[in-house]
């Protein structure tokens, strides 16, 4: 019981989706459905540490953002209460099961359904993990970190599929599916090609080592992702001016989307804005010193320099096989009524 209130504390300081496994993971219905241990005595272990850390995470988050705030609670009334996560983009029914868990799971996604079918007693495990992907997927925005602890309960049924068709291999039906899963992996030993499964190489082995190449290209990918971070911070370190109180920076929806929080923000004589729906014909006749944005050009605003982000994945024959291809993904704009903001020595935009 004590490990199970300090997991819902953990749900309540980090995602309040995590609530859902608690009860599985910790067998606390099956305490209860013996009579091991009542209802409220459940309740009454955790409410305790429940309030406190209720009361330390607004604590820790209200200095932060200097207001009174629950994160979680935020995020949880702002998503599935007043169900308006849309406004942040919106994905398909079917988008956790054809797009984030393949891309998660890599090879592992087929040989998890693969482990519910030849062992029944995994069934007991993903059985939970599925019903909670699919409740999620009924709200309209979706995101991988929204259900990312589902992937350990989804590779445990991967590995018993995987360690069932190892074991069986010199079965014919089996045989077929573990070479399936290896693949042709060929070695050039003077001027020979050997396959590789006759060295007999478990199954897991190679999948762990497909997986942590491919988490390699997407962290590397990721890393290049939000760009705007990198272009908030070089607009601070180059575009302080001596002869004013106070700098003003827009920061538009896609900026705002991808790398720039309030975290990333300065104190005096920086001043931000994220006011949506300006028309581009109209920052002009604002006050605005700078402009963070997708826009390659707007009126009354000179392209200083741009930011770079991840844009594609190369192939090439020569070494590294792999190439992230970055582009310019958005533009940091400077006032053209301000000459002390084109004597400094900018990047550019070409």
């Amino acid at each position: 019981m004590v490990m199970f209130s300090w997991k819902c504390n953990l749900a309540i300081l980090f995602s309040v989706s995590l609530m859902i496994f608690m009860p599985r993971c910790n067998n606390l219905s099956s305490l209860i459905q013996t009579k091991s241990i009542s209802l409220c005595k459940a309740i009454k272990y955790c409410i305790g540490p429940t309030v406190l850390s209720i009361g330390f995470t607004i604590m820790v988050d209200s200095i932060m953002w200097k207001k009174i705030l629950w994160p979680e609670f935020e995020v949880f009334w702002f998503n599935s209460v007043l169900n308006r996560s849309s406004e942040w983009g919106t994905h398909s029914f079917h988008w956790y099961f054809t797009s984030a868990l393949p891309r998660s799971l890599l090879a592992a996604y087929p040989l998890f359904l693969l482990g519910v079918l030849i062992d029944r007693r995994v069934l007991v495990f993903v059985l939970p993990v599925f019903s909670f992907i699919l409740l999620y997927s009924k709200l309209p925005h979706k995101e991988l970190r929204f259900i990312i602890s589902s992937v350990p309960m989804l590779n445990l049924s991967a590995a018993v599929a995987a360690n069932r068709i190892f074991n069986n291999r010199k079965k014919t039906l089996w045989k077929f599916l573990n070479l399936i899963m290896l693949g042709l992996f060929f070695i050039r030993l003077d001027g020979h090609f050997i396959c590789c499964h006759k060295y007999v190489l478990h199954p897991n082995i190679l999948f762990f080592l497909c997986s942590l190449g491919c988490t390699l290209v997407f962290f590397l990918a990721s890393y290049d992702n939000y760009p705007s971070g990198n272009a908030l911070k070089d607009l601070h370190q180059m575009g302080h001016l001596n002869n004013t109180d106070e700098l003003w920076v827009h920061i538009d929806t896609f900026s705002a989307m991808n790398g720039i929080s309030r975290f990333c923000e300065n104190d005096s004589p920086w001043r931000y804005s994220k006011e949506e729906g300006i028309p581009l014909e109209e920052f002009f006749r604002r006050n605005f010193t700078y402009l963070v944005s997708e826009q390659l050009d707007v009126d009354g605003f000179k392209c200083l320099q741009h930011a770079s982000g991840f844009s594609r994945v190369r192939l090439q024959s020569s070494l590294p096989p792999i190439i992230l291809v970055k582009e310019p993904k958005l533009y940091i704009h400077g006032n053209t009524k301000i000459k002390d903001i084109m004597q400094i020595n900018w990047a550019g935009c070409s």
